[in-house]
C-alpha cells in the first residue's frame, strides 16, 4: 500500500497516531491490518513507537518546534514512486528531535556523591522491603540488590525512592538494637562524581571514601558500577565500613 495522500490512513499522520495511541476505532483497525501485512511498515511503526517512548520518558513537554516539524512532514505530499517516503521522514524527524530533547534534558554534569547523603539520612516514605533470601532483599537498582543484614542484627525499617538530576536513587533503612537507624542508598545509572572526601580507606580491594564524620557519618563506594552511600547520625564510621564490606 502506497503513501499517496493525507486521506490515505497510512500517511505519516496516520502512522504517527497509531504509534502514540491516538488512532481509535475504524481508523486504528485499518492501520493495524495494513501494518500486519507489511514488515516494512511494522519496522517503521516500531521506530515511531520508540520515538514516542523517548519523549514520554522526559519530564519536560515536547517543544513547539517538534510539533511544527511534525506538521510540516505530515502535510508534505508524498511522491507516488517512493514508497513510505513521508512516513520514514516523520520517523527520522521524531527520533532526531526526541534524542536532541533527551540530550538537553540530561544534566550537563554528573552530581556529586555528597548530594545523596541527605536522602540516606531522610525519613522513609515506603514500606520496608522483604527478604529474598539470607543475603539479599527483594529490591534492587538495575541488577544490584540490597543486602539482607538481618543475620548481623540490622533489620529493614523502611525505604524511599527519589530522583536526583536524572538518576534514580533507591534507599533502604535498617535498624539495630542500640542504634537509631542507617540509610543505604544505591544510585542508578553511571557512578556519580566523588568530589571532596575526608579520607579514603581500602578493605578487601575496595576503596571506601569517608565524606563526613561528625554529627552525621557518611561513606561511599562503588558496587557493580553504581554509587553506594551509607549514612547515619548514630552509627560510627567503623560500623558503616563493616556493613559495607558485606553489602
Amino acid at each position: 500500500m502506497k503513501l499517496r495522500r493525507n486521506s490515505d490512513p497510512l500517511n505519516a499522520a496516520g502512522l504517527t497516531r497509531l504509534a502514540d495511541g491516538t488512532a481509535q476505532g475504524a481508523e486504528r483497525e485499518a492501520l493495524e491490518r495494513a501494518v500486519s501485512g507489511s514488515p516494512e511498515l511494522a519496522g517503521e511503526l516500531a521506530e515511531q513507537q520508540r520515538a514516542v517512548e523517548l519523549l514520554a520518558a522526559l519530564d519536560v513537554k515536547a517543544p513547539e518546534a517538534l510539533h511544527a516539524r511534525l506538521r510540516t512532514v505530515e502535510e508534505r505530499p508524498a511522491r507516488p514512486r517512493r514508497r513510505h517516503t513521508t512516513t520514514r521522514a516523520a520517523v527520522i524527524a521524531i527520533t532526531a528531535l526526541a534524542i536532541a530533547i533527551v540530550a538537553l534534558a540530561r544534566p550537563t554534569h554528573q552530581p556529586e556523591v555528597r548530594s545523596v547523603a541527605p536522602l540516606a539520612l531522610d525519613a522513609a516514605t515506603l514500606p520496608a522491603p522483604t527478604a529474598h533470601n539470607h543475603t539479599i532483599l527483594n529490591v534492587k537498582v538495575d541488577r544490584t540488590a540490597f543486602p539482607n543484614w538481618d543475620w548481623r542484627g540490622w533489620r529493614t525499617s523502611g525505604s524511599r525512592l527519589d530522583k536526583l538530576d536524572g538518576h534514580i536513587v533507591e534507599t533502604v533503612y535498617y535498624r539495630a538494637e542500640g542504634y537509631e537507624r542507617i540509610g543505604y542508598s544505591i544510585v542508578g545509572g553511571a557512578a556519580l562524581r566523588l568530589g571532596s572526601v575526608q579520607r579514603t580507606l581500602r578493605r578487601g580491594g575496595v576503596s571506601y571514601s569517608v565524606l563526613a564524620d561528625g554529627p552525621a557519618r557518611v561513606i561511599t563506594w562503588q558496587r557493580d558500577g553504581h554509587t553506594c552511600v551509607l549514612a547515619s547520625r548514630h552509627a560510627t564510621v567503623g560500623t558503616l565500613l563493616a556493613l559495607a564490606a558485606v553489602a
